[in-house]
């Protein structure tokens, strides 16, 4: 009801010549991302294991009031299909929109940017500990808007996993990004730009969640924080230096999953001069997770090659990635990937 109610306020503070229907638009696409190779020291298996299919739906009844409808079928969880986004946009002035529905909350880059616009082919999963239901999504509500076509951008919102979790259980999240050079307009962000823009921006996010433990009556709180950081210019002629970096910390109190602080860095640099028809692009990152209480860290080096064809939409990745545990031996993956999206 009080989320109705802003819209319906949002709505009437608008010029009713702005509040029109039409044009009416239907756009579709897909993302298809492909990858395999050598995953295990342990075990030595060889096979595919980056397999990732995105049908992309997307439209409006008017510039004002639009729709997003995504699915995901990957190999991850013996190909099933969920509902990757729902989202219905009210977006009556850029300074003030409202979602519903199934998307990514305010959440750190990395979450925002999603595997499919990060510099890195595997997604820093050693760092992330914020919750979802899936791919990083949740079900809910959330206010956002932009200043200057994104020089500044505020998001805040309600989410649950769980759509029978009362209200006072919900997680609740907010994020703030400014950006010193250019603006980063939209609701989401990309990782690198790949020269397209001067990028030197600095984003916050926290997270909260109450839970009561239905058997023991025990409360349980979640809070989430984290800072983060994105500085990509042209230097040197067309080359492309791109500089990427985030400090998380997480507690969830006596619950189980991802707790402590972590943190990592990247850098790439991307060749102006082309090879062929795309450009290469060499990259590092280093993750660390230290748990709750201390304690030995994970360490996690990914390096990489791409071969960039046309930004997001074209690339080929070669990828090594080690992973070092507290305890036990340490691994590493090598894939050879392959990203389209149309």
């Amino acid at each position: 009801m009080k989320i109705a109610a802003v819209v319906l306020l949002a709505a009437g503070s608008a010029a009713a010549a702005e509040l029109t229907l039409g044009p009416k638009a239907l756009n579709y696409g897909v993302g298809v991302r492909v990858g395999g190779g050598y995953q295990d020291a342990a075990t030595q298996g060889v096979g595919v294991t980056t397999l990732d299919v995105r049908p992309y739906i997307s439209g409006q009844i008017a510039p004002w009031m639009k729709f997003t409808g995504n699915l995901d079928l990957n190999n991850a969880d013996g190909g099933s299909i969920h509902v990757l986004d729902a989202i219905g946009q009210f977006e009556p002035t850029s300074l003030f929109n409202v979602w519903l529905g199934r998307f990514l909350p305010p959440s750190d880059r990395a979450n925002l940017s999603g595997p499919y616009y990060q510099n890195a082919w595997n997604y820093p999963t050693t760092v992330n500990g914020y919750p979802s239901i899936y791919a990083g999504r949740a079900d809910g509500a959330a206010v956002w808007g932009q200043v200057n076509g994104g020089q500044f951008k505020y998001q805040a919102g309600i989410f649950t996993l769980d759509p029978t979790v009362p209200i006072g259980q919900a997680i609740y999240a907010g994020r703030l990004v400014y950006n010193f050079l250019d603006p980063e307009p939209g609701y989401y962000n990309s990782s690198t730009y790949y020269g397209a823009k001067d990028v030197l921006a600095l984003g916050g996010t926290i997270q909260y969640k109450k839970s009561i433990d239905p058997t023991t009556s025990v409360e349980q709180k979640f809070v989430g924080f984290n800072f983060d950081a994105l500085f990509e210019k042209k230097v040197i002629g067309p080359n492309v230096l791109t500089l990427e970096g985030a400090y998380y910390n997480f507690d969830q109190g006596n619950t189980a999953g991802q707790q402590g602080w972590s943190a990592f860095g990247l850098a790439s640099w991307l060749f102006g001069d082309k090879l062929g028809p795309g450009r290469v692009q060499p990259m590092f990152r280093y993750q660390h997770a230290v748990p709750a209480g201390g304690g030995d860290a994970t360490h996690t080096y990914d390096v990489g090659l791409n071969y960039i064809l046309d930004g997001h939409n074209a690339r080929v990745a070669f990828a090594v990635q080690n992973t070092h545990p507290p305890t036990g031996s340490s691994s590493t993956g090598v894939q050879l990937g392959i990203q389209f999206q149309e």
